[in-house]
Order: structure tokens, then sequence, then C-alpha cells
């Protein structure tokens, strides 16, 4: 990826723009040469910057882990945060990777909308980071990459089910219930109950419950630490599904999940009933 230059030099730049220009940096030497050690006066240099600027942003940096200074040199390397957040974004990257073609796959089988979702442990929350449209001209439309409930309609449900007790405690604790639709769960007894039907059958249904007047089936994807990453769901608009096509799309949803988390290197634990799902 090539960085771009704003008109008037750097020195023009806002503080934000000169600190991504030195992590940058950084970072590109890390991809090069496995990282190395910069000192002020060589990375303003390098970047066009004064020594002052430079300081300023690499103190700035530093404040947030993304730079470290050596206490033997005096020079600067990049910082642990860096490192962090990459392992965050890894999952996420790795599981639409491993999703596409097997997405692909299953809406040419059903010409209906497929949604991929990650689910994030630390934040309790889960986002739809990939999509494959059907050729209808009726379809809904949910946006990628925004953090959601994790509680709602059929793609959390599938997630939320397969968490250990305390973790689905702790989502209800820190963001409560709240409706997103009117069909949205909001008793948690009357959630747990759900919950416990999407457990013995292996994948979730929903009416509407994220999505006003859309139908989904999702199941759950796992990680190759036997946790649960994401899950993989077919949405249909009310006016193209009936009941008599719940078997036969959920057994379509349910292998494609496996196929993802084959791919993935992925298992499901084998307690709790959660390896197999019959449908």
């Amino acid at each position: 990826m090539k960085r771009t230059k704003t008109k008037g030099g750097p020195e023009k730049r806002d503080a934000v723009a000169k600190a991504l220009d030195l992590l940058w940096l950084f970072v590109e030497e890390l991809g090069d040469k496995g990282g190395r050690e910069w000192g002020v006066r060589e990375l303003a240099e390098k970047l066009g910057f004064s020594p002052a600027t430079a300081h300023r942003s690499l103190v700035g940096l530093m404040r947030h882990g993304f730079i470290q200074q050596s206490g033997s040199t005096g020079k600067y390397s990049i910082g642990m945060e860096v490192y962090r957040l990459a392992l965050k974004v890894q999952p996420h990257v790795a599981l639409r990777n491993a999703a596409m073609l097997v997405m692909q796959e299953l809406v040419a089988k059903c010409n209906e909308a497929t949604f991929l979702g990650f689910y994030d442990s630390s934040r309790l929350q889960m986002m739809f980071v990939a999509v494959i449209n059907s050729t209808h001209p009726l379809r809904y439309v949910v946006p990628l990459n925004e953090w959601i409930p994790v509680h709602a309609g059929a793609s959390g449900l599938a997630v939320m089910a397969f968490l250990p007790e305390g973790e689905r405690r702790a989502i209800v604790e820190r963001h409560g219930l709240p409706g997103i639709t009117a069909a949205t769960i909001t008793d948690p007894r009357t959630l747990e109950a759900e919950l416990g039907k999407v457990r013995a059958r292996g994948y979730a249904l929903s009416r509407g419950q994220r999505t006003k007047g859309a139908v989904a089936i999702a199941a759950p994807i796992w990680a190759p630490t036997g946790t649960i990453l994401g899950e993989l769901n077919l949405s249909v608009p009310e006016p193209r599904f009936d009941e008599s096509m719940t078997t036969a799309y959920a057994k379509l949803v349910i292998t494609h999940a496996q196929r993802i988390t084959a791919n993935l290197g992925g298992r499901p634990p084998r307690k709790n009933g959660t390896r197999g799902a019959s449908v």
C-alpha cells in the first residue's frame, strides 16, 4: 500500500497524519527487514519532518503503546500495541477468507442472501463482515463492519447459544437486551429458553428479530481453540418463506458453516451436544 502525500509538504499536514506517516514507516520496515530501531534525527530526515515534530509524534505514539523506546540506546522501535491489534484483526480476516467461496456456493444453491458474522469475546458484541446477495430484487441490506448486539436475531442466537453460561450473563449485564424490533427477545428467561432450543437442534431460526420482515437461519462457526468465532446465516424475506423450507435450508446452512469451520481448522467442543447438529 502506498502512502499519499498532501499538498504543501509534510510539515503542513495535521498531527494525526504525521503520526500515522511515522507509524507506517515502522510497519514498512517491520515487513521488509524484521524491524529496526530509529533515532529521532534519522526519522525526521527520512520523513521530511523537523526533529521536534518527529519527537512529538513519537511521544504520542508511545503514550498509546504503538512505539517503544530502548533504555540502552534511546532509539525507537515498534510497540506491542501494534502486535496486539494485528492479532485482534487476524481472526476477522481469516474468517472472511475461509468463508467467501463457501458463501458463494450456498447462495448458488438457494438464491437467498447469506451473511457472515464475527464475534468478539472482549467486546461481547458481533458484526457482519461479509455478504453474498441473491439475484432477487427484494432483499435486505445490513451494515457491514459495525458492532451490533449478540442477543438479537438468528445470527446472534447462533453465537450466544454456544457461549459459556458466564459469558452469556456478561453480555446481558454489559449490554442489556434492547429491543431492535418488536420481535426481539428482551426477557432473560425467554432468551435462555430459546438458546436451549438452538443448542439442541444446532441452528437458530428467527423472524424479524433484527430486521423487520426478514426470516433468518444461522449456524455457528468454530475456531481451532473450540470457541465460537462467528456464524453463517441465510436471510429470506418473509413473502418468499414458508415453514416447509426450514429443514432443507437449515441443513444447507449447517453444512456450509461446518465447511467454513473446517477451512479454519476449527473444531466444536465435544460436550453439551454441540458437535453434531440434527434437523
